[in-house]
């Protein structure tokens, strides 16, 4: 049954109420209720009356607008304890919707850039370590890496499931490098360069300072020197919200060892 007349017969059974009030005839009433009831038993034809929408919960919000902003700690390298935070804050916000054909489906996808407090993208021509604004898209399968603009011009498209959606835990996924400047200098980093995105948790627990929230956990190893050390970034996101926090973690191979470098949390964010 099509919403328009599903929109029909809510207005005529308020009508009928109305008239109930106003004391019309049973006779009335009767036959009017009669001609509904006939209406809604074509219309439906087999079909539920009040069909479930189609929607999801996305893992991180895309929405012209959406941003979310950090603060840095740096970390004691053994026990994770906070040595001191940073002066600024910075996050990413959503921009420049478009549309591409991926897969044979259109899709729309936005860039996601690197921002100052200011909440206005950082030129990538100026600051070369952000890595430039990364392209994504979403659907109810999950959170999508599918780009890399640089200086306003796309240098390099695919389309990459990073974050599954429904996670599970211990399952892997294959990918380009998404991954912002939190720690260390991505400007080593080619562009076509691939890794593994892990899920480590479902359901673990994340304090910031906006309190406390629960959020699957996605593990990615941004570069790697085995047999020396590997660099690993821990994503922790609230479905609905979007990124809660981040940790850097490098992994010694000659210790078997892992030591922390850095967390950013979440003090502010708009969600439209």
């Amino acid at each position: 049954m099509g919403v328009q007349n599903e929109k029909e017969i809510y207005l005529a059974l308020l009508d009928l109420c109305k008239k109930v009030k106003k004391g019309k005839t049973m006779k009335n009433v009767k036959i009017i209720s009669f001609a509904l009831i006939t209406q809604i038993l074509a219309c439906c034809n087999g079909n539920s009356f009040l069909p479930e929408p189609i929607t999801y919960n996305p893992l991180i919000p895309l929405g012209v607008g959406n941003y979310w902003l950090y603060r840095g700690y740096t970390l004691n390298p053994d026990d994770g304890s906070v040595i001191f935070p940073d002066q600024y804050r910075f996050g990413f916000i959503i921009h420049n919707p478009s549309e591409q054909i991926i897969n044979g489906e259109k899709r729309t996808y936005y860039q996601m850039s690197f921002s100052a407090e200011n909440l206005k993208p950082l030129d990538d021509s100026q600051y070369s370590l952000y890595g430039g604004s990364k392209l994504v898209y979403q659907t109810k399968n999950g959170f999508y890496f599918t780009g890399i603009v640089r200086k306003d011009t796309i240098v390099m498209t695919f389309s990459d499931l990073i974050f599954p959606n429904p996670a599970i835990k211990g399952e892997s996924v294959n990918g380009h490098v998404f991954y912002y400047n939190n720690s260390g200098n991505t400007s080593n980093v080619p562009y076509e360069a691939t890794t593994k995105y892990t899920c480590v948790s479902t359901d673990s627990l994340f304090t910031t300072p906006l309190g406390d929230f629960r959020c699957i956990v996605y593990k990615m190893a941004w570069q790697d020197f085995e047999p020396l050390f590997r660099d690993e970034v821990y994503y922790f996101i609230k479905p609905g919200i979007g990124i809660i926090g981040m940790v850097n973690m490098v992994y010694h191979y000659s210790l078997k060892k892992y030591r922390y470098i850095r967390k950013i949390l979440l003090t502010d964010y708009k969600i439209e």
